[in-house]
């Protein structure tokens, strides 16, 4: 749950208090340009992340989920100015990065958790160091470094005395996945970034990482971006949800609000795909079929209405701005949202996600 502003804990580098966004993003865009193959062919441009925009609050976890290719870490990456935007701001507590807030302080403020436990230590370092690299660029002097990097040790589970000198090799996954946690709070950031943190862990080990990030968020007041493919994982992390397609966000909304009643066909589609426990519920129809279209060349109009079977002649035409739901729990990117879009769901501002279900998968409700 989100804390209410009033309950926040006081940053002292909070400057537009609690009911202010942590991060705000607008309009959000990378393109990627590819070459074309031979003497004639034409190169065009990758739209990786097209004109995304929205909103971190402060205390809150705002998870990110969509298929492969839709734009996720590349998010999380312009978002930590790994890559650099071709346009768009990005504003944190109230200050555009990079013109009121230099980036170096900034980035002490956001970190990253990368999925690749192993590839995102450098495994010339031991453990101690690895945490103490960040600190002491910053100029933290040495001892209080080694310090800080121990007592985060301690926090994330792992005993000082028998990890600090070992070397990425000679851990696990989860105790490296616990490193690089430790490592990106090594700075007392205000954001964390998580981007794929759990998803290549055994499923005990990513259980007592969750649980861990829960329990840290707590101790240190912290803000998190979850992004994951996991729904069950997402769904038991975050308070928000943002659901991306083909580099655009096609909802956004409450967490508990999105899994009981999506608004998006696409959404509607993913907790569909979500495996059941119960064999009365097996899915008998894929909900979802075929691949995402070319980014190179996105379809006009809605770009989910290729593989749509709410798609009508009016969803290739228009593309749709996010638009409240009839309860105001969410936010989506669909036309049958939209009163006199032409569409014939129009009306139908929020559908349960059995009656979603039943439309987008008519042969198996039958």
């Amino acid at each position: 749950m989100i804390p209410a502003p009033d309950t926040l804990v006081t940053d002292p580098r909070d400057r537009g208090g609690p009911a202010q966004s942590l991060l705000s993003v607008n309009g959000l865009v990378k393109h990627f340009p590819v070459k074309g193959s031979g003497f004639f062919g034409r190169g065009g441009m990758v739209r990786a992340v097209d004109g995304v925009s929205f909103d971190i609050r402060k205390g809150e976890t705002l998870g990110v989920v969509g298929e492969s290719g839709c734009g996720k870490s590349t998010t999380a990456r312009l978002l930590m100015h790994l890559i650099k935007p071709d346009h768009g701001e990005i504003i944190f507590d109230g200050e555009k990065v990079g013109i009121d807030l230099p980036l170096s302080e900034y980035r002490r403020q956001v970190q990253m958790v990368f999925q690749d436990s192993y590839a995102s230590l450098n495994p010339r370092l031991t453990i101690e160091d690895s945490i103490t690299f960040g600190p002491r660029i910053h100029g933290m002097a040495e001892t209080a470094a080694r310090a800080k990097a121990h007592d985060l040790l301690a926090r994330v589970g792992l005993d000082p005395s028998r990890f600090a000198g070992r070397y990425p090799h000679e851990l696990s996954g989860g105790q490296r996945q616990r490193v690089n946690i430790a490592r990106a709070l090594a700075l007392d950031p205000r954001l964390l970034i998580l981007d794929e943190a759990v998803s290549a862990l055994d499923k005990s080990v990513e259980a007592q990482v969750l649980n861990l990030l829960q329990d840290l968020k707590a101790d240190f007041g912290l803000t998190y971006m979850f992004i994951s493919h996991d729904l069950n994982v997402v769904r038991f992390m975050v308070d928000r949800v943002m659901v991306m397609y083909l580099g655009t966000v096609a909802e956004l909304g409450e967490g508990e609000a999105v899994f009981a009643a999506p608004s998006h066909p696409y959404t509607a589609a993913l907790l569909a795909s979500m495996p059941k426990m119960d064999p009365s519920e097996r899915t008998i129809e894929a909900p979802l079929t075929g691949d995402p279209p070319n980014p190179i060349n996105p379809p006009a109009g809605c770009r989910f209405h290729p593989r749509c079977k709410l798609a009508e002649p009016v969803c290739a035409t228009i593309q749709p701005p996010l638009t409240a739901s009839a309860e105001g729990t969410s936010q989506a990117a669909c036309l049958a949202l939209v009163p006199q879009s032409g569409h014939t769901h129009a009306a139908k501002l929020l559908l349960p996600v059995q009656d979603i279900e039943s439309m987008l998968m008519p042969e198996a409700s039958a």
